[in-house]
């Protein structure tokens, strides 16, 4: 949906359709708020996906802020509770951000990605997110079928099980991408289009994953500034970029399975006040 695929529209849209609709994802829904989150990152009222929770929406006003974590249970404090959760946002937070909207902004809480009439798209966008809608149906008719013809075991494991390790390095990406103690989300007085992009991290999954994912993990800020740049000038882009902003670059190279688990435990919130 960045439109870096092809300089023709149609082709960009046609292949979109038809791979995003073949992992379960409503394409035109999610193109369009994507372009939201591109327009509007680390914004809390612009932003469209990532976007943290104040502390007192969390109910904790009378808790201090450091550390964050700090809540009500010892279990919830716990290393093993910390972990359940980076497992389940990790495999099932893609589907629920599209069914229900998690972590989106706070006025479009519960807003359906399949939904033509939902808050979160325009009424000309009706019948896109019908189209989208059913690319999905047909993807969803297939599994069912085949799971009749194989049965659903064999379906599970060369479906299911990919699809859950597609789950599972997309929003660990995002989250990853988006999320560190180091970097502001804004509020409207502070916030702008360059401050949002730059508030980015590029992180190193070692070389192995760097490939597969076609190197989209430690690229992402070029990707920020420049959204319609072709994935295969991000690496060149980002050596250029590296030098021009100097402190201002956000980079990481800890494990990132390691970065998964403690940015999530430490990154809770965001203060009530300030910009």
């Amino acid at each position: 949906g960045h439109g870096a695929f092809s300089e023709n529209r149609t082709v960009c849209n046609v292949t979109g359709w038809v791979l995003h609709s073949a992992l379960l994802v409503p394409y035109y829904s999610f193109k369009y708020t994507h372009s939201r989150h591109h327009k509007g990152t680390n914004s809390m009222t612009r932003d469209e996906v990532i976007v943290p929770r104040t502390k007192s929406y969390r109910g904790l006003q009378n808790k201090p802020s450091t550390p964050a974590w700090i809540t009500e249970t010892v279990f919830e404090e716990s290393p093993i509770y910390h972990l359940f959760m980076v497992v389940v946002i990790s495999l099932f937070g893609w589907p629920m951000y599209l069914i229900r909207n998690i972590s989106g902004p706070k006025h479009a809480e519960g807003a359906s990605h399949f939904n033509p009439n939902s808050v979160l798209f325009k009424p000309e966008n009706f019948w896109k997110i019908v189209i989208s809608d059913i690319g999905v149906l047909l993807t969803a008719s297939v599994i069912v079928y085949y799971s009749f013809v194989y049965s659903a075991a064999t379906v599970l494991c060369y479906y299911g099980v990919p699809y859950l390790v597609v789950n599972f390095l997309f929003v660990t990406l995002t989250f990853l991408q988006h999320t560190d103690a180091a970097v502001p989300h804004y509020n409207d007085d502070a916030w702008n289009f360059i401050r949002g992009a730059l508030c980015t991290i590029d992180r190193d999954y070692g070389w192995i994953l760097n490939t597969c994912l076609h190197h989209a993990n430690h690229t992402h800020v070029a990707h920020h500034v420049f959204s319609q740049l072709p994935h295969y000038h991000a690496q060149e882009a980002t050596e250029h970029l590296k030098k021009k902003l100097g402190k201002y670059y956000h980079y990481d190279n800890s494990n990132f399975l390691y970065a998964l688990y403690h940015t999530y435990k430490h990154c809770q919130f965001v203060e009530d006040t300030g910009s």
